[in-house]
């Protein structure tokens, strides 16, 4: 079923600098936007979001923390399933995790 194939929809990225005065939730956040913008997404569109803990703002449960600031757990949003949240820390193969952990999503949790 071509449905259930885990494929990336948008990537994007925030601007990179250490004099940004900038918090890393704030460019998290941007490069979400610019990636649901190039994906021609919105929001409403997403099923679930995988983060992984910052070093320079540590938080536990980051996906959570993340999802609240881009207010993706506000409200049923006319969603008719829930938002699967999910914080990955394997250290070094945290992306690696965060892709597999997608494709999990996708396949056997319901996420298109």
């Amino acid at each position: 079923n071509y449905s259930m194939i885990a494929r990336a929809a948008g990537w994007a990225i925030s601007e990179v600098g250490f004099k940004l005065h900038r918090s890393p939730t704030s460019l998290v956040l941007e490069a979400l936007d610019r990636a649901l913008k190039r994906a021609e997404l919105t929001p409403n569109h997403l099923d679930g979001l995988i983060a992984s803990p910052s070093l320079a703002e540590p938080r536990f449960m980051e996906a959570h923390h993340l999802a609240t600031a881009a207010n993706l757990l506000g409200g049923d949003r006319g969603r008719s399933k829930p938002f699967i949240v999910r914080t990955v820390d394997t250290g070094g193969a945290s992306p690696i995790t965060m892709l597999l952990q997608a494709k999990r999503m996708v396949e056997q949790e319901g996420c298109d």
